[in-house]
């Protein structure tokens, strides 16, 4: 289980480690996103090609609230909760900050307790 932290406005944010192609770990805070539903994690394609991270397609399209955006998928490897995944990674230009999707949540539980401060994942 890992332990996340509230943000200004009660986002859900959490650390994970995200593994370089090389092996090396870096931690990243990361925010979780229910509307982000039909993926695992999305990042800044700058961020997913400097971890030298595979790709698995190029230009993939989306339907966003703003219209069709197109994305290319990478492999990656995150760790999270203590547990190593391997999982397509979204990537495109001018992603602000990394985001966890919606995909987690059918894997690992989460409790959310704004009054007592409690943000929990897995």
């Amino acid at each position: 289980m890992i332990s996340g932290t509230f943000g200004d406005i009660g986002e859900l944010n959490f650390e994970i480690d995200l593994i370089a192609g090389n092996g090396e770990r870096f931690p990243v805070d990361v925010l979780l996103d229910t509307g982000f539903t039909t993926g695992w994690l999305a990042m800044d394609i700058q961020d997913v090609q400097s971890l030298g991270w595979s790709i698995i397609e190029t230009e993939q399209a989306m339907q966003m609230a703003r219209g069709e955006e197109f994305f290319d998928i990478y492999e990656g490897k995150v760790v999270l909760d203590g547990q190593e995944y391997i999982i397509p990674v979204l990537a495109a230009i001018g992603i602000p900050e990394s985001i966890l999707g919606l995909q987690w949540l059918k894997i690992l539980p989460l409790a959310v307790n704004f009054t007592a401060g409690v943000l929990t994942l897995g």
